[in-house]
């Protein structure tokens, strides 16, 4: 993840491999999956709505010199809609808390995953991160509608030449595989 930037691509291109990250699973190809791109004083409005322009400015200034913040967003409707037509009905999912996965954030991530490994093969940079407080209020801000959540956003831009690993992988080993894969049985 980077935590430098030196500015970034124009947001026409950061929209088009939004339109290629968007080709991820879709559960019943419900097509919740939306991507909200920030740029220029939407992203500035961003930083100070969201609280992390503050955060980011003490902690690790150069993210924000990143041209770009995409919100990644599921629609659950869009899948309790689908659900509830005739080919996918009777497995009693037109009720959001009949998922036990809710797959409208699911399939948002597989969306932000594909985003993210885009970014990388262009070599941009990128940084995963939360929205801080209540993120209702940030897509408030942005007119998303209310049924739909954010799983989380991404900073994008040209990586800084000085930007080093930092955070936790710096710190912290990554487990063996014998610790994560099991086979047949936990």
């Amino acid at each position: 993840m980077t935590r430098r930037f030196s500015g970034g691509p124009p947001s026409q291109e950061v929209a088009d491999i939004c339109a290629l990250g968007l080709r991820a699973p879709s559960a019943g190809f419900s097509q919740g999956s939306h991507f909200l791109v920030l740029t220029d004083s939407d992203l500035e409005r961003f930083w100070q709505v969201s609280g992390s322009g503050v955060w980011f400015a003490s902690k690790s200034p150069g993210v924000l010199d990143a041209s770009a913040v995409v919100l990644i967003l599921g629609d659950q409707d869009a899948y309790t809609e689908r659900y509830s037509q005739p080919d996918k009905a009777g497995h009693g999912l037109e009720e959001p808390d009949h998922w036990v996965t809710p797959f409208w954030l699911t399939d948002a991530a597989m969306a932000a995953e594909n985003l993210l490994l885009l970014i990388e093969e262009r070599r941009w940079g990128a940084l995963l991160f939360g929205l801080f407080g209540d993120p209702r209020v940030v897509l408030d801000a942005f007119a998303v509608p209310p049924s739909v959540s954010c799983v989380g956003a991404i900073a994008v831009g040209y990586r800084h030449p000085d930007d080093q690993p930092s955070g936790s992988p710096t710190t912290q080993a990554r487990r063996p595989n014998s610790e994560v894969i099991h086979l047949g049985h936990w």
